[in-house]
């Protein structure tokens, strides 16, 4: 498959050129086109790659609801892509806490339309990366809150196919985008992120039931199956997490117990408590998300780390010094792991 884009631009960010393509299409549903917005940094050598998923409750929003991606692309040397993915159709007599504007002109899809979109839009990256110019065996995935969901899915899963069984039929998690790509990820940064269904309050008209298509009481083979903690395994990717403290959307407990399962099975896991803070650290919305975590005074944080060497391992460091949440912490991730 091959993309085709609204537009291509130049930006220039501290003397570093940015390649900017906006609204490429990675793959055609019934529903319509699903697009990228691609940010690559123009450095001596192909950057790595890191695929961004917005959040909005899985039923809102849009891929430009990001950081400041092109402004992170030149000061990191890594290349962004934001993807679209199908939104969660909310039935007529729902009345949920979110509300999509109805001008967004995302497609509308069932759950397990998401992550086969994110899993798509990684494999069609990598199938694509030779022209975009970046480099396709290092790819680390980001994103916050629903997003962040489907970030931690898209990592813990090695395919979508591995959804396959009771809840979803084959032939519901089928790969038709660059099929013999791998969407295998490695790296995972997760803010604020839904991690275990099963661990979530039970209500028929919150957006986890209209995401899943009824109340989890009803559905818990559907809500396991969509949990990336129920996906972990040793051979899942290193994972940087932050979360507040008093986040009322999305508890903390659901990355606590991530990195717990995380590092049970030997996976390197950080976790960032931010005291005192909410959901989008007290932002409006991810656009000002990083805001949240650099004002002065910065916001009292609590930090757990788990690192895991293997036998007869020469390394001597295996967590380097932990600066405070921010861009610089996730910069520092991202150069251990993918850079």
């Amino acid at each position: 498959m091959t993309g085709s884009s609204t537009g291509q631009s130049n930006h220039a960010t501290d003397g570093v050129n940015t390649v900017v393509s906006e609204g490429v299409i990675y793959a055609q549903r019934d529903a319509g086109a699903m697009k990228l917005d691609l940010y690559v940094p123009e450095t001596d050598r192909r950057p790595p790659l890191v695929v961004y998923v917005h959040g909005g409750g899985w039923v809102m929003e849009t891929r430009k609801n990001t950081p400041d991606l092109e402004r992170y692309a030149a000061e990191w040397g890594v290349a962004f892509a934001s993807v679209s993915y199908r939104l969660a159709p909310i039935p007529e007599d729902a009345d949920p806490e979110f509300q999509p504007g109805p001008d967004n002109p995302t497609p509308k899809g069932a759950f397990p339309a998401q992550i086969i979109d994110v899993k798509a839009a990684i494999r069609w990256l990598r199938d694509n990366a030779e022209t975009f110019g970046f480099d396709a065996e290092k790819v680390a995935v980001w994103g916050a809150s629903a997003g962040g969901h489907l970030a931690a899915l898209a990592a813990t899963l090695d395919d979508v196919e591995d959804l396959a069984g009771e809840a979803y039929p084959e032939h519901a998690v089928e790969k038709r985008v660059a099929p013999e790509r791998s969407s295998a990820l490695q790296a995972l940064v997760a803010w604020y992120p839904v991690t275990d269904f099963l661990e979530l309050p039970h209500q028929a008209e919150s957006v986890e039931s209209i995401l899943l298509g009824g109340p989890i009481d009803d559905n818990p083979e559907r809500a396991r199956v969509a949990s990336p903690r129920a996906h972990v395994t040793p051979d899942n990717p290193p994972a940087l997490l932050m979360h507040g403290r008093a986040d009322d959307v999305v508890p903390i407990r659901q990355s606590r117990i991530f990195a717990d399962a995380l590092a049970e099975h030997g996976v390197d896991a950080t976790l960032y408590e931010i005291h005192d803070e909410g959901h989008v650290f007290g932002a409006e919305s991810e656009r000002s998300a990083m805001d949240g975590l650099t004002a002065d005074p910065r916001p009292a944080q609590s930090i757990t780390a788990t690192a895991h060497g293997d036998k007869g391992s020469t390394t001597d460091v295996l967590l380097d010094a932990v600066p405070p949440a921010g861009p610089k912490t996730i910069e520092q991730f991202l150069t251990r792991t993918i850079r």
